[in-house]
């Protein structure tokens, strides 16, 4: 019985984790509001707006790890460089930015 308790934990961990990936979708969202939020101009936030989910959908890449995914983003095209992020427990985590 010793034994079952860590497994039964591990297994559970494990499924919260992969219910709680965020897709592609939900990323491509999350760094259109992000880049709209640093963006100072009011025309660059109403491109962003217009465009900025096709615009970071194209330029995005994506890899699905079951417990958690990694995006790379690159934004040279508006001028803010490259991102890669991590998308884990429905929240996303920029881990690397080179602008």
């Amino acid at each position: 019985m010793k034994r079952l308790v860590p497994i039964i934990i591990l297994i559970a961990v494990l499924y919260l984790l992969s219910a709680t990936n965020p897709n592609r979708s939900a990323y491509i969202d999350w760094v259109n509001h992000k880049t709209m939020d640093k963006s100072s101009s009011l025309i660059e936030k109403g491109v962003l707006s217009l465009a900025g989910e096709s615009i970071f959908d194209a330029g995005t890449t994506h890899k699905d790890y079951i417990i958690f995914s990694i995006y790379k983003t690159d934004f040279s095209e508006v001028g803010f460089g490259k991102v890669t992020s991590i998308g884990i427990l429905n929240k996303f985590i920029t881990i690397k930015n080179s602008e």
